[in-house]
């Protein structure tokens, strides 16, 4: 038994010695492989400035949107995708002027002072809540942190069946 051993000792030196040699890095039109990023970056962000002529007269004025996006259902509701050619010049990651978008209604218009104010209820078979926005940002962040990170996994384990 000792024997086979020290053949197989023997073997793996003689394997391990024999491997060819790493290749050298890959330098792609001179440029130095270190300067290179490991991951491609998003695309950079061109946020729209204006409110497109065609949704001037519809209830969603007051959003500017890409003019790169194609309607698919008329003008209103907003339900658009980004032409291929567009997507492929974004490359493997797409800013999020070119996310497909399926809507059933207007957007509506929210200042920024009021969402702290906005009320949420829980009806139905259950005992009814109704709880401001501000007070679950105060009062349960440690709540919702343990709250998502259960949904997280629930949902994690559904999708995987």
């Amino acid at each position: 038994m000792g024997l086979v051993i020290e053949e197989e000792k023997a073997h793996l030196r003689l394997v391990e010695g024999d491997l060819p040699p790493t290749p050298p890095e890959t330098v792609v039109d001179g440029e130095d492989p270190k300067e290179m990023l490991a991951f491609p970056l998003p695309p950079p962000t061109k946020v729209p400035a204006a409110v497109l002529e065609v949704d001037k007269k519809t209830p969603d004025a007051h959003v500017p949107r890409d003019p790169r996006l194609i309607r698919l259902t008329g003008v209103h509701p907003f339900n658009v995708e980004a032409t291929l050619s567009d997507l492929f010049n974004e490359g493997f990651l797409t800013s999020p002027e070119l996310f497909y978008v399926r809507n059933h209604g207007a957007v509506p218009v929210v200042r920024d002072e009021d969402i702290p104010n906005w009320e949420f209820s829980v009806e139905g078979w259950v005992y009814p809540i109704r709880i401001l926005l501000n007070e679950v940002l105060i009062c349960y962040v440690d709540w919702l942190r343990i709250l998502s990170s259960l949904l997280s996994r629930s949902s994690s384990k559904s999708m995987s069946r």
